[in-house]
């Protein structure tokens, strides 16, 4: 049973990455987010800037 449910366009923007831009984003997760999230702690600060990216405006960060 999945324990995460992803949006249409989070999938879609994922299938358009390279294979270079989805590692990077694989080990970011693993070695950032998802530490950040186990800890209790805010997100760092290189993860909040995502919506400075493809002109996606505020994304709840």
């Amino acid at each position: 049973m999945p324990t995460f449910e992803t949006c249409p366009r989070f999938t879609t923007d994922l299938q358009h990455l390279t294979p270079a831009q989805r590692r990077r984003f694989h080990r970011v997760v693993l070695d950032a987010f998802v530490p950040d999230l186990c800890a209790g702690r805010p997100f760092r600060p290189g993860l909040r800037e995502a919506d400075r990216f493809l002109g996606a405006g505020s994304v709840g960060v």
